[in-house]
């Protein structure tokens, strides 16, 4: 007899159980679970974030006009713009939500849904930037390299 609550048990890395889910067919602006500890943030184009829920202090939004939310944690700041925000806003408040996604044109068509939620930009500021370590574009990068001193 096969077990139907099976996809929906958790499953370690190192069991080598663990299955990636494959992607959605199109956008879907935010997921959520019952039980969520770090909530994933995808930007388009850039790295993703996964901070806890226990680092988060606020959440600041512009309400009823649902175009945007600052989410500030103990150690950054996420502001997320976009439109019909609210149930977003709603389902972080819960701690449901387990994924923001950003919207990628590249990737995929705005839904056809005029009230569904769509996620425009992800922008994140640090409290503190790592000396030496920013993150640019196509990832981190270290320091900039020391010019080599010219032989005299």
């Amino acid at each position: 007899m096969s077990d139907p609550l099976a996809p929906f048990r958790k499953r370690t890395v190192g069991s080598g159980a663990f299955v990636m889910t494959s992607e959605p067919d199109g956008y879907i602006a935010f997921g959520t679970k019952d039980k969520v500890e770090r909530l994933c943030i995808h930007r388009a184009n850039k790295l993703s974030r996964a901070p806890s829920y226990g680092h988060l202090w606020d959440i600041t939004s512009n309400g009823a006009v649902g175009t945007e939310f600052i989410l500030v944690y103990s150690f950054m700041m996420v502001l997320v713009q976009g439109k019909n925000l609210q149930p977003v806003v709603k389902a972080l408040e819960l701690g449901t939500v387990d994924f923001l996604q950003q919207f990628d044109p590249d990737r995929w068509h705005l839904p056809a849904d005029g009230k569904a939620p769509v996620i425009t930009t992800i922008e994140v500021a640090m409290a503190q930037e790592t000396p030496g370590l920013t993150e640019g574009e196509n990832g981190f990068r270290g320091p900039p390299s020391k010019p080599k001193p010219k032989p005299h």
